[in-house]
């Protein structure tokens, strides 16, 4: 199946407001009228002048007054509409892009920025929306000015017509030779910046960072290359851009003076009135100008297409979820989860495996402790387990049903999550316990920060639950938002929870505080903690330990310490570790 081009899949979206375009369409016939209007009334106007009618004055005055105000009226709805088409247009892509984005699988989030997402959503969205409004009806209006024009002018005096609109086929012909060139100088601009702002979304999100390191001069000489890039390609586009306004503007004016020394002529010959000649005058600019525009409206349109291109390169790529899923509650309970051989690869090549022959059990209620070293696989697992990735080799199943079978969205309503890394959104503390589920009264809301131990410090707040947590949560300290996830975790009530190093960047008093609120999470629920600290998993029901991407032992506590394997290694390095830190603060 061949894929739409650009322009066609924006014709598409601009042809659900088919009643607004022929509201356009009347609103350019319309102007088109008023402007060729201007020309017959400037020759009324001159003939009465030279024939000394003075008792036609009134009626000119009168006349001149009604084409004022239509012109007028006329430039309000028509910049109205043309507005309201942008706007609507540009909604609706910027919409649909978003709710593509939301059905992308994990992977395209792994290789894509998000900062080259954001631009995609700004500075293309609006040279689209630009194009399905002043641009394309200037591409309408154009030709039909011209042709207007053309006709008035053959009824004036057809030998100096036809010399007017040779202007045509070469001005077309510079139009669309310009407009190539122009198209993928702004695909480059559009790449260019996308790379700049996502650079951007990186500094500004990191100010604490380079304020402390001293990187503010080096993030300011990257952002000139950036920045020099971007001009660059610009400084090109105006090139371009001069040289078809040179071309256009000197073939225009080459015509348009040939068309005037010949109109003089006829007029010194006395067989072209003063009136026709000054009527022929502006209509001459009726038919020049819309030739003249037309290299710059149609460079405009390619810029416009190369940003919907990038858009519908997102659109296109290809998602999780057919439609964005409804939102519903977690499941209450479940039997067994079970690993079987699974293998992993990222770039799904077997001879490539993040993970290899994972395998094990868990019943309902079990607490499952994963650990070791960094790059042992471990974050991959719950990626897995999360439904973010499928496993290149094996099964994962819920009760004997695989995601597969069960469907993404019911899969996923088995877990919930609390991330090593807190992951909080703009808005109030409530708005972000609420995420959990969505559907629960202020009493749930409460009762899910008293058990994660974050009612006291959420009520010393000015405005309590309705306190802004600012960017990710930055009013907030680590342990004050870690403690807000373990709320939303609390209130989502899923029957297995996955916790990813949740207290591995806090402070002891936050660490304690925060695992007496894990604890309170982890009561009547199954449990899949990656641990760092061996001594908080001694009651694990099962340890797993990961090494290489391979699952080298597992069982519990007591079974790996006797076997003396590589648990046994890793648990009294860090009781050494612990005991020599002791010694040093004394």
């Amino acid at each position: 199946m061949t894929r739409q081009t650009p322009l066609v899949r924006l014709l598409t979206y601009m042809s659900r407001y088919k009643m607004l375009y022929v509201g356009l369409i009347i609103t350019m016939v319309v102007g088109t009228v008023l402007e060729l209007s201007i020309a017959w009334f400037l020759s009324l106007i001159t003939n009465a002048a030279v024939k000394h009618e003075v008792e036609s004055w009134p009626n000119l005055v009168l006349l001149a007054v009604g084409m004022l105000i239509c012109i007028g009226l006329h430039a309000y709805f028509d910049t109205y509409l043309k507005q309201k088409a942008s706007l609507k247009v540009r909604n609706d892509i910027r919409l649909d892009t978003l709710d593509h984005v939301l059905c992308l699988p994990q992977s395209y989030y792994d290789k894509n920025h998000s900062g080259e997402l954001l631009a995609r959503f700004t500075s293309d969205n609006q040279a689209v929306g630009e194009a399905s409004g002043n641009i394309i009806m200037g591409l309408l209006k154009n030709p039909l000015l011209a042709l207007c024009a053309f006709i008035y002018l053959l009824n004036i005096h057809w030998p100096l017509a036809l010399i007017s609109i040779s202007i045509g086929p070469l001005m077309i012909v510079f139009g669309k030779l310009f407009g190539e060139v122009m198209r993928k100088k702004s695909i480059r601009l559009q790449e260019a910046m996308g790379t700049a702002t996502t650079f951007l979304q990186d500094v500004l999100g990191a100010s604490i960072l380079y304020k402390i390191f001293g990187l503010e001069k080096k993030i300011s000489k990257q952002y000139q290359r950036y920045s020099t890039e971007i001009s660059e390609i610009e400084r090109s586009q105006g090139k371009i851009q001069g040289t078809a306004n040179a071309v256009s503007g000197g073939i225009a004016s080459l015509t348009f003076i040939i068309a005037i020394l010949v109109a003089g002529f006829f007029v010194a010959k006395g067989n072209l009135e003063v009136g026709a000649m000054l009527a022929f005058i502006q209509l001459m600019n009726y038919l020049v100008q819309p030739f003249s525009q037309l290299p710059g409206l149609w460079s405009s349109m390619q810029q416009a297409l190369a940003g919907a291109e990038r858009i519908f390169q997102i659109i296109d790529a290809p998602r999780e979820y057919e439609k964005l899923p409804e939102e519903g509650r977690a499941k209450t309970s479940f039997s067994e989860l079970a690993v079987s051989t699974v293998g992993f690869s990222y770039t799904n090549s077997e001879e490539d495996l993040s993970l290899r022959d994972v395998h094990f059990r868990v019943n309902a209620g079990q607490t499952i402790a994963i650990v070791g070293t960094s790059g042992g696989g471990k974050s991959t697992l719950f990626k897995l387990l999360l439904g973010l990735y499928s496993p290149t080799q094996g099964m994962i199943e819920i009760d004997g049903r695989s995601k597969e079978s069960m469907g993404l969205r019911e899969y996923r309503s088995y877990f919930s999550l609390v991330p090593q890394e807190t992951v909080l959104f703009t808005g109030t503390i409530r708005d972000n316990i609420l995420d959990g589920n969505p559907m629960a009264d202020e009493a749930s809301v409460i009762a899910a920060a008293k058990k994660a131990n974050a009612y006291d410090f959420i009520m010393k707040l000015s405005e309590g639950f309705d306190t802004e947590i600012g960017e990710r949560g930055s009013r907030l300290s680590g342990g004050q938002k870690q403690r807000i996830a373990i709320a939303r975790a609390i209130l989502r009530d899923a029957p297995i929870l996955l916790l990813d190093e949740a207290t591995s960047a806090l402070d002891n008093e936050s660490e304690r505080i925060v695992q007496d609120a894990l604890a309170e999470l982890m009561v009547g629920r199954t449990t899949l903690v990656i641990a760092h600290r061996l001594t908080t998993i001694q009651n694990a029901d099962l340890i797993l330990v990961m090494e290489n991407g391979n699952l080298v032992e597992q069982g519990t506590h007591n079974d790996l310490l006797q076997v003396g394997g590589r648990y046994h290694s890793l648990y009294y390095a860090q009781l050494e570790e612990k005991e020599s830190t002791l010694l040093m603060a004394t």
